[in-house]
């Protein structure tokens, strides 16, 4: 298989985190590049960046009204944010979306949660006897015969 993706090396105990740069609210607000990461999170589904990202990107109209989800911790409320986009892993973008707030997380270096609004537009591969992951945008139809299409 000859294809663009991203292979990411993982412990088999932690979470799969990936970099992200998200668009900026203006053009006069540099995005942060650093050591920003998000979590994938295939039980989301609506990304979500933490209030304190958000700001720094010069986002700063969140919806009043609250979400109420289930979550892993139980019903959680959430508001929303309309974000001009985002690059995931440095090699994949997407345009304006609207993304759960996170609020009260504070500085951290997990900055969020990539959910299935975005992963549900790529093709994903766990392998825990390699300890790899695959991303990818690229359609697999080599993978068509392993899932009975």
């Amino acid at each position: 298989m000859e294809f663009l993706n991203l292979v990411s090396d993982f412990e088999s105990s932690k979470s799969i985190k990936l970099r992200v740069s998200l668009v900026s609210a203006s053009a006069k607000i540099r995005p942060i590049v650093g050591d920003r990461k998000i979590i994938l999170d295939t039980g989301a589904d609506i990304s979500a960046f933490t209030k304190e990202m958000l700001i720094k990107h010069g986002y700063g109209k969140f919806s009043s009204l609250h979400n109420v989800k289930n979550t892993a911790d139980g019903p959680k409320s959430f508001r929303a944010c309309e974000i001009n986009g985002l690059v995931l892993a440095g090699q994949f973008k997407f345009g304006k979306m609207t993304v759960d707030v996170l609020e009260n997380w504070g500085e951290q270096v997990v900055v969020g949660v990539i959910g299935m609004d975005i992963l549900s537009q790529m093709t994903f591969i766990l392998s825990h006897e390699h300890k790899k992951f695959l991303l990818t945008g690229d359609k697999l139809p080599e993978l068509a015969p392993l899932f009975g299409g």
